[in-house]
């Protein structure tokens, strides 16, 4: 997987690829979300037209970077179901699939563009994007179980009837594809239907299958290669697919939509602005219309009675014309008169010319003052006449500009209604889009978090579990060592109620110290000849070195773990708690503990020490011995039952972590090393248990002392020891409840020393995420 992502990540471009992954487990049947362990029975949808096989409830994560990939990995690992069962102790009990979706965005080809219609092509300008699609599905396999080898019990076997089926159906689909069958039963489970593609469909397939040179799995290791032979008879044909990448078409489209409706919105207000000037214009006209007409009235007015008074001047000239041409019509009969006289008064004569003279200048004046007035009434007229033809243009105006308003008005009102409909569209439409993105964006920031704490709790529990399979073998080996240096073979002693005869035992003895080997063989050849009921009957013998040979020899029986089921039904179990509980010497007392750590590592029989009173008897032998590799045996079985969260409570009820704690007083190296491991598998099965919402509330080890014992000693001792205690000591912290005695106790400045100091990098990471997540701690720490 991660050699799959090293390879697209180094060959990918930012700008026109992207890749998403999705991590599902099948687990009895049932698609799971591994990156999302709430989405569960995911159904497997298919289209009827391309008979793509799509999975639409599951998480699909963009990849960032090799990192995230890691974190993704870790997390998925993490919510695997897996057990512990004789054939392995980390047995998936799954299927794990792993969906990598690979997107490059590429330019449209001309082929494509003349399958596009006309009317696409006017409503999204410009190129329209293909994206080429791909999708990588890594699929780890569950092997296939037999019960009586894997020692399955309970809700195991359920879980190895579904593994096996879907198994088989996969197997006949491979078969019906290599005999080029016409039927190919892919609905027969739902690894088959997921996985439909991958062999005899449009991917290219490469299957590996694993094999052990053990001969005693030899039949499972020719069915395994003969199925690969099958499977390589499938012949799949590729195809390429390409699509339009809508959501590039979309965007585009909404680029448009916003550019249209900006523009819409800048004419509206363009047509606003000319429509308010129209109206300030008219509003100006109207008021220059009302002050001319006001003002026309007034001129109208003025004129009139200028008329008036110019005509009763005219009347009144006229009467003084007809008045002087009457003294002209005097004036000229004078003058003939005169004339006639002329002769005889010169000087009436000359004063009658000189009259005569200022008459005529007289008339002419009053002429020329006649034809002004005339000529100014006319102008009046005319200056009348035109300010009706003014005033009658200015109506015109007007009626023009009250019915343009009007029409405008018409215009905008209905502009007003398209707009507003519009604006309401879109307006909802970028509503929702910003909902949904709020939504994505929130769910991407939980997805993180969840994704970080996960990766953090997957990194400690690795390399927790690696340090304890490495203790588990040295303290195996050790064990194995001491019980070969102090042990002897067996004794040819027969008691009455033994029912043994004595040449199984006589033929046995007088060697010692053998090698590890030799005594190995020993001891499976005494197994093979005796019996395991005659060796376990000896157990409750009288004599006690063959009670102390006996527990040697089963607790040697007990490291391996397929002897471990037949001693458990044989009574050997009862037996040896019986031993425990009854007998006061120390070399029993040690090989028993040794025995029950052995059983203890079995899932299954530790439910049996539990019920059976095992942790009490262990705590009672630890209180009253000094030896301390009776200590050491009676420590690594209770480390043992620790690492059952299920058993917990009982432990602690039992006395179990009291007789943990008690133990320290020894000083012991391997002793204190025991009781270390404890106590971190407690606090790493507590923390687990806590963080998926099984359990709430402080820690059981708090009340026993075990917080400020760890605080106390957590510098001074040794660092192989102080790894474990580090350990503890962090998951402890990640339960909030804790977080007040944590303080109290002085554990915040040890928090800070193991985030800083640490040798492990699960321990400065737990301890870091605890001190910057824990809002009592960043209290104190500020």
């Amino acid at each position: 997987m991660v050699r799959s992502f090293e390879h697209i990540l180094s060959s990918m471009s930012l700008e026109t690829d992207s890749v998403a992954v999705s991590y599902l487990q099948l687990y009895l049947e049932s698609v799971q979300d591994l990156l999302a362990p709430e989405k569960t029975n995911i159904p497997i949808v298919e289209d009827p037209k391309t008979g793509e096989v799509s999975l639409p409830g599951a998480a699909i994560v963009e990849i960032k970077d090799l990192e995230h990939v890691f974190q993704l990995l870790q997390i998925g690992e993490t919510n695997r179901h897996a057990a512990n069962t004789k054939m392995n102790t980390e047995s998936s009990r799954s299927h794990a699939i792993l969906i990598i979706h690979l997107q490059r965005s590429l330019r449209i080809k001309e082929e494509m563009t003349t399958s596009i219609p006309n009317s696409a092509e006017e409503f999204f300008p410009g190129d329209i994007p293909l994206v080429l699609k791909s999708k990588l599905l890594i699929v780890d396999l569950a092997g296939s179980e037999r019960i009586d080898k894997s020692g399955s019990e309970g809700h195991m076997i359920e879980e190895a009837k579904f593994i096996n089926l879907s198994l088989s159906s996969l197997g006949k689909c491979i078969n019906a594809l290599a005999e080029n069958s016409p039927h190919i039963p892919t609905r027969d489970s739902k690894l088959t239907r997921m996985l439909r593609d991958s062999f005899g469909g449009t991917a290219r397939t490469s299957l590996v299958v694993t094999i052990g040179p053990s001969a005693r799995h030899y039949s499972e290791t020719s069915s395994t290669i003969l199925f690969g032979q099958r499977a390589m008879r499938v012949v799949n044909t590729m195809r390429l697919k390409e699509e339009i990448d809508y959501e590039i078409l979309y965007k585009k489209v909404e680029c448009e939509v916003d550019h249209l409706t900006s523009e819409m919105e800048r004419q509206q207000k363009l047509k606003h602005i000319e429509i308010t000037q129209v109206e300030k214009r008219l509003k100006e006209s109207e008021m220059l219309f009302n002050d001319f007409r006001v003002t026309s009235s007034m001129q109208i007015e003025n004129l009139e009675k200028e008329k008036h008074q110019f005509g009763y001047a005219i009347k009144k000239l006229m009467q003084e014309l007809e008045e002087k041409e009457g003294q002209n019509n005097v004036l000229s009969q004078q003058i003939i008169h005169l004339e006639t006289s002329l002769n005889e008064q010169k000087q009436q004569q000359l004063e009658s010319l000189s009259n005569t003279k200022i008459l005529a200048d007289t008339t002419k004046t009053h002429e020329k003052k006649m034809g002004e007035l005339l000529r100014q009434l006319e102008e009046e007229r005319s200056h009348c006449a035109g300010m009706k033809d003014h005033f009658n243009i200015l109506q015109q105006k007007l009626s023009d500009a009250q019915s343009s308003a009007q029409f405008q008005e018409n215009m905008a009102c209905e502009l007003k209604k398209e707009l507003s409909e519009i604006t309401t569209a879109f307006t909802s439409q970028l509503h929702s889009l910003e909902e949904k993105n709020s939504e994505l964006l929130s769910e991407k920031e939980l997805i993180y978090e969840e994704l970080k704490s996960t990766q953090e709790k997957l990194q400690h529990e690795t390399t927790h579990r690696q340090s304890l399979e490495s203790e588990v073998l040295r303290l195996k080996q050790s064990w194995t060592d001491n019980c070969a240096e102090e042990s002897k073979t067996l004794c040819g002693m027969v008691r009455s109620g033994s029912g043994l005869g004595s040449a199984a035992f006589m033929s046995k003895s007088g060697k010692s110290k053998e090698t590890q080997s030799s005594q190995r063989g020993t001891m499976s050849k005494i197994f093979e000849e005796v019996g395991l009921p005659s060796v376990l009957a000896l157990l409750k013998s009288n004599d006690l070195e063959v009670q102390i040979h006996a527990v040697k020899v089963v607790a040697n029986l007990a490291a391996e773990d397929v002897n471990q089921q037949k001693i458990v039904e044989e009574g050997g179990l009862d037996a040896l708690l019986s031993l425990l509980e009854t007998s006061e010497n120390t070399t029993i007392h040690r090989a028993t503990a040794g025995a029950i750590a052995n059983l203890a590592m079995n899932v299954s029989n530790q439910g049996l020490i539990m019920s059976k009173g095992g942790a009490r008897l262990l705590a009672n032998v630890a209180s009253k011995t000094d030896d301390p590799q009776t200590m050491r045996m009676v420590a690594g079985a209770i480390a043992n039952l620790c690492g059952n969260d299920k058993w917990h409570m009982m432990l602690k009820r039992d006395g179990g972590i009291k007789a943990l704690l008690g133990m320290f007083q020894t000083g012991h190296h391997d002793v204190i090393a025991q009781i270390a491991r404890g106590l971190s598998n407690f606090a790493k099965c507590e923390s687990r248990v806590i963080s998926q919402g099984h359990r709430k509330g402080r820690s059981l080890l708090i009340d026993d002392g075990v917080l400020t014992w760890i605080v106390a000693n957590s510098t001074v001792l040794s660092p192989s020891v102080r790894r474990h205690i580090e350990l503890a000591f962090c998951h402890l912290a990640q339960n909030e409840e804790n977080s007040r005695d944590i303080i109290v106790t002085g554990g915040i400045k040890e928090l800070i020393r193991i985030s800083r100091e640490s040798s492990r990098d699960d321990a400065r990471n737990l301890a870091k995420k605890a001190l910057t997540s824990n809002p009592a701690f960043l209290k104190e720490t500020q």
